[in-house]
């Protein structure tokens, strides 16, 4: 299901890195339409709640509001940020394992959304701010899959979750407590291509399911990788929900978006220690997959030369670890020539930061026939804004 670049945006993105500053991110619109056609095709009878995390942006929420889709947050912020762009309570999901009292509170006023509790300790809290509040449970099947460890959130050693033995009796809790428990969470982690890990959750799902009975929801959360299919998922999935006699709920988030997106770059310079350079004015501060994870991104060179060469892409920040690439080959290039890193769209804009007093990069949406700006470019005075020059003291 890999999708690669349509020729028509890269020749825009081409022509977009010759009229405005690098670095910034770019995506196709048609493309992430087209995924999240995928998704809401696939699982059309039940619902489809995009990952607000793997890229937030105001004027992709809205899009997909328009196609269809419902929102899984993680944090206040982002429940509020699906509510400014339009999604309702009812649309929208708030995961995470930590709800602190004075977020509850937040929502009571906002609108409180389906919340997933993620222990004994969570429904405590929500009974007690949000009485008779819609809540889902999350499960940790406690499993080993195959990705990188720290995108592994249903292993049993994770803070995720309720442990199967423990889940019935922590959901028959919830009950007590007077909340509305409407079903099951479930989510593996990121990243994931195997089908066999998602039939091991399946399998602890059927163990399970004598001792919890029927559920209103079934929430099989997402974590699907790009090269996975969702029609072909979707059968088995369907079928758990059934023996559940429950709704279907999914949350794809980096499958809608990452190859979408690219983020440009331009070079500033080649320089050879032991190894060879080309020196970029985008790095980790840009995107923070590569160290975070030991992310690989395909490089895709906006210029032409003849003469080929290897080499490491190294960004701006005074950190070893500031290397989006490593050994690769691109036609030598001059000074001020852009490269597209790819498969960015997912993660990328969501985790850049502001480290070293980078500004984080301007985003543009191509949409067949022109470009939308989903974020302008950050000044470096808007660093500071909200720092007082002199004595502050607080009330």
């Amino acid at each position: 299901m890999h999708e690669p670049l349509a020729a028509e945006f890269t020749t825009a993105l081409r022509d977009l890195a010759g009229r405005v500053e690098t670095p910034f991110y770019a995506y196709d619109l048609r493309a992430i339409e087209r995924r999240a056609a995928a998704y809401r095709q696939a699982f059309a009878a039940g619902r489809v709640f995009y990952a607000i995390k793997a890229n937030p942006r105001l004027r992709l929420l809205e899009h997909l509001r328009r196609w269809g889709l419902g929102v899984e947050t993680v944090s206040l912020g982002e429940v509020l940020r699906a509510y400014h762009a339009g999604f309702g309570p009812a649309e929208t999901v708030l995961n995470g394992p930590v709800k602190t009292p004075a977020e509850l509170a937040r929502l009571k006023t906002a609108g409180a959304p389906v919340l997933v509790a993620d222990s004994l300790l969570d429904l405590k809290r929500i009974a007690a701010a949000l009485p008779g509040a819609e809540v889902l449970l999350r499960l940790n099947p406690d499993l080993p899959v195959d990705t990188h460890p720290h995108l592994a959130t249903g292993r049993g050693d994770s803070q995720f979750g309720v442990l199967p033995a423990e889940y019935p009796e922590v959901f028959a809790a919830g009950r007590r407590l007077g909340l509305r428990m409407r079903g099951l969470h479930v989510h593996l982690g990121s990243q994931l291509n195997n089908p066999a890990d998602f039939a091991a959750r399946l399998e602890v799902l059927e163990e399970l399911r004598p001792r919890l009975g029927e559920l209103e929801v079934l929430d099989l959360g997402g974590g699907f990788g790009l090269e996975l299919d969702p029609a072909a998922l979707a059968p088995a999935m369907f079928a758990a929900a059934r023996n559940y006699s429950a709704e279907l709920w999914v949350e794809p988030g980096r499958t809608v978006v990452a190859a979408a997106g690219v983020l440009v770059t331009r070079v500033w310079g080649e320089k050879h220690t032991r190894r060879r350079y080309l020196l970029l004015d985008a790095g980790m501060t840009a995107i923070l997959r590569p160290v975070l994870y030991g992310a690989r991104h395909p490089v895709l060179p906006l210029y032409e030369s003849e003469e080929r060469a290897r080499y490491d892409l190294a960004g701006p920040a005074c950190e070893s670890g500031d290397v989006l690439a490593r050994d690769v080959e691109l036609p030598v290039p001059r000074v001020g020539d852009a490269l597209a890193v790819l498969e960015a769209g997912a993660y990328g804009s969501a985790m850049s930061m502001n480290y070293l007093d980078h500004p984080r990069p301007a985003e543009y949406a191509w949409t067949g026939s022109g470009w939308e700006v989903w974020r302008r470019p950050e000044r470096h005075e808007d660093l500071w804004a909200a720092e007082p020059r002199g004595a502050e003291e607080l009330d």
